[in-house]
């Protein structure tokens, strides 16, 4: 079982890490095996342990804390592509049932392109969602396209309400980040809220998120 960590700030993807250790330390000091030079992380701030089943992450007495899918917690069992908020960074978390007898036990990459994709390959033909983009239709900037090229594409306001795409093989998923001060606010799509579990997302689709509505299209 191999674990992959896509650490960002900002959308911007900040180092790829990947490993089959039992045990992950993350934090701001150097030495941690997911460094995060962020003043609102702590010298060791949490520690992912692989465990019965697949891994969870602990907080080691943060001041900060750790929140996955916009909730805090002090001890969760990870699932693939569960989204963590660690101070200002997101960190994307894709498990692999096979690790690569190739790929060592760590691997880190400052910088990734923009249009990477950070899923896993589990052995089967990734679909094509390279067309596929979110048009504004109410509020924000009416008109304007936001593509979905990235492998996690940010939508939303800081501070008021943020959701993520995360495009997939079996295609694009929103997820819940951040409620700004309604920790219960949600993204909501064909006008039901999401919940904080992820939710695939079909053609026509029209999504809601900070007081923007977008329609998830293809051309």
């Amino acid at each position: 079982m191999a674990l992959k960590i896509v650490v960002l700030k900002d959308t911007k993807p900040q180092g790829e890490f990947i490993f089959d250790q039992p045990l992950v330390t993350i934090g701001r000091h150097g030495d941690s095996d997911v460094p995060i030079r962020d003043p609102a992380v702590s010298g060791a701030h949490a520690r992912i342990e692989r465990v019965e089943g697949g891994y969870q992450i602990k907080d080691l007495g943060s001041t900060n804390g750790v929140s996955v899918g916009g909730r805090r917690v002090e001890q969760h069992h990870l699932k693939h592509n569960d989204l963590l908020t660690i101070g200002e960074h997101l960190l994307h978390v894709m498990i692999s049932i096979k690790a690569s007898s190739k790929a060592p036990s760590k691997i880190i990459s400052k910088e990734l392109p923009a249009d990477v994709s950070t899923g896993l390959s589990t052995g089967s033909a990734p679909v094509d969602h390279a067309s596929a983009y979110l048009l504004v239709v109410k509020g924000g900037q009416p008109g304007k396209r936001i593509t979905l090229q990235a492998g996690l594409t940010s939508v939303g306001e800081p501070g008021v309400q943020v959701a993520a795409v995360s495009k997939r093989s079996q295609g694009h998923f929103i997820i819940h980040v951040d409620g700004g001060k309604d920790k219960s606010q949600v993204p909501v799509v064909n006008g039901e809220p999401t919940g904080f579990k992820s939710r695939k997302l079909e053609f026509g689709d029209i999504i809601e998120v900070a007081g923007v509505q977008m329609e998830y299209r293809s051309e």
